[in-house]
């Protein structure tokens, strides 16, 4: 019995640790990121937000991943805005990445998902021109691992594009009732400035976009229209255009 002891323990740590590492997101949320609203508002408008950052810096025909890709809803725009040589897709959740493979297929360039952890290291290094991590890191406890690998797959001169949500949203209370997150990993724009400066990217103030969109805001924004409520003006939202030093 006793040999049998440390494989049960080993299987036990392992289980634990793929817990902490990955929150599934609840139903409500699974469903929400499929939505037009979310299309429209969060996924379509931050492409368009990076376009501008990137300013003529956009490689010619990349290879891009998309990390954290969920359903795919991604592909098509990158598609669409960055005219890459070729588009992959990961995420850790096997549900939405069958999603995701149902989506590669209506693009005209070759996109494949495959089902993985963005921190572990799949593919070889240099894999990759151009990085999209869109609200990902926010559901990470890997946080820095994730970024080391993502420094590991971009060559000299590379691009990481983050787009996150900020503590002071993913705290509040509609999305701690409607979603699902991780405890203590997020972090305010600061933070996050600080993660990527950590792990090696380099960046200037024009490279980041720091907002508050409507949807972000208590009551949607409403009490700002109607003068009622504090003036809130910490940032919920963060875009960067990080690059791997050349």
């Amino acid at each position: 019995m006793s040999a049998n002891k440390p494989a049960v323990a080993s299987a036990a740590t392992t289980a634990s640790r793929q817990k902490a590492v990955w929150v599934r997101e609840t139903r409500f949320g699974r469903w929400f990121l499929s939505t037009h609203t979310w299309y429209r508002y969060v996924l379509s408008q931050a492409i368009i937000d990076f376009k501008g950052l990137l300013a003529g810096r956009l490689p010619a025909q990349p290879r891009v991943l998309d990390a954290g890709c969920g359903q795919g809803m991604a592909f098509g725009l990158l598609e669409q805005h960055f005219q890459p040589a070729t588009i992959t897709g990961i995420d850790i959740d096997g549900e939405q990445i069958r999603k995701a493979k149902g989506a590669a297929t209506e693009l005209v360039t070759p996109t494949t998902a495959i089902h993985g952890n963005a921190s572990e290291s799949i593919f070889p290094a240099e894999s990759f021109d151009l990085i999209l991590c869109h609200q990902l890191l926010h559901h990470s406890s890997q946080q820095q691992e994730t970024l080391a690998e993502f420094y590991r797959l971009l060559p000299p001169g590379g691009i990481l594009l983050v787009g996150e949500s900020c503590r002071s949203f993913i705290q509040s209370i509609p999305v701690r009732l409607l979603f699902r997150h991780p405890a203590m990993v997020q972090k305010d724009a600061q933070g996050y400035i600080d993660l990527l400066r950590t792990a090696g990217f380099v960046f200037t103030e024009n490279d980041v976009q720091t907002s508050r969109p409507w949807w972000s805001r208590r009551c949607l924004g409403m009490a700002q229209k109607l003068g009622i409520g504090r003036d809130i003006t910490e940032p919920t939202e963060i875009l960067i255009v990080a690059q791997k030093p050349e």
